[in-house]
């Protein structure tokens, strides 16, 4: 069952070689979300990819989803490719 869907532009990041990718999500893009939750992602239309969204901590607002390899190389995406993200949250 999926509850809220969100579209928006993001920067595919990494913090060195050998880490996962991720993308950051602004806190109005998850409006009264405090916890991780599972969700449903879309890079440019592929997908989906089942992740869950975490929150950064570290007194930080924003949240992040890590991306495996198979996961950007099947959407065509490399570290620092911006694209549209499409994220679906999952209730449980």
């Amino acid at each position: 069952m999926t509850s809220q869907r969100i579209t928006l532009r993001a920067r595919i990041l990494r913090k060195q070689a050998g880490l996962p990718r991720y993308i950051v999500i602004q806190p109005e893009h998850v409006q009264g979300r405090t916890q991780s939750f599972p969700a449903e992602v879309l890079l440019n239309d592929t997908g989906p990819f089942r992740r869950n969204v975490h929150p950064w901590g570290k007194g930080s607002a924003v949240f992040f989803i890590n991306l495996t390899e198979p996961q950007c190389r099947k959407a065509g995406l490399d570290t620092h490719d911006e694209c549209q993200v499409t994220i679906t949250a999952l209730t449980t």
